[in-house]
């Protein structure tokens, strides 16, 4: 088995903590539900469509969430989903604990590159907070103009930083988007288990990450990367 060179990250639950983010637009979402049409939207409602979101491997849980809370007015689906491409998410995020330092110790041990289904927003997040100079590959799905899962993602980020899949590690708090297609693509996977997706069933054995952890910081203590990095 090939050493560890890549590490390719998740932003969304690995390094920012963006549960508050999730809420703020649930909130704004069911502002506009009500007053375009009249319907109120619960909190049930919120959490029914989001762990059967998580079950089916719904690739934007967003978006499958607004349809299931508006289904079948195709016009006020495209309309939410247009809102929410609108809405600024960045303003509710925190840098997690742990993760700048996590970086600057991966930085220079690794090519790093980021593995994000955000716009390029997040890009001047982690800018102001002084942790994207620590990545060679700066590549959002927007950038990229595809989004996790699609292997084709994986592929450009790797191609750009020079990476095969086989000398490659993922991180990533979602099963569905992260460490199914880098394992698909015989790469290593770390599943941080956080946030709203933190329970979602693997299918099966060969789904499963290399490696769980509970936090960022626990990605150093990984025999891999430890490893690399006591070689200094």
């Amino acid at each position: 088995m090939e050493k560890i060179t890549t590490i390719l990250l998740d932003i969304g639950g690995t390094l920012i903590d963006d549960d508050p983010a999730i809420y703020a637009w649930y909130d704004h979402l069911k502002y506009l539900i009500a007053d375009k049409t009249g319907r109120e939207v619960t909190n049930d409602n919120f959490k029914g469509a989001l762990k059967e979101a998580e079950k089916c491997y719904a690739p934007s849980f967003i978006s499958y969430i607004i349809w299931q809370l508006v289904k079948p007015d195709k016009e006020m689906f495209t309309y939410l989903r247009g809102e929410t491409d609108q809405f600024p998410f960045e303003k509710y995020f925190s840098l997690l604990p742990d993760a700048k330092d996590v970086l600057r110790q991966l930085h220079g041990k690794f090519k790093l590159g980021i593995m994000a289904n955000q716009n390029e927003a997040v890009l001047r997040y982690l800018e102001k907070e002084g942790v994207l100079e620590y990545f060679e590959s700066c590549r959002t799905s927007a950038g990229v103009g595809y989004s996790k899962p699609d292997l084709r993602y994986f592929l450009h980020v790797l191609e750009e930083l020079g990476s095969t899949p086989q000398e490659s590690l993922m991180v990533g708090d979602r099963q569905d988007n992260d460490i199914v297609p880098a394992k698909l693509l015989g790469m290593r996977a770390v599943r941080i288990r956080t946030g709203f997706h933190k329970n979602q069933e693997v299918r099966y054995p060969k789904e499963e990450a290399d490696f769980t952890i509970e936090k960022i910081e626990q990605l150093l203590k990984i025999p891999p990367i430890a490893e690399r990095i006591a070689i200094g």
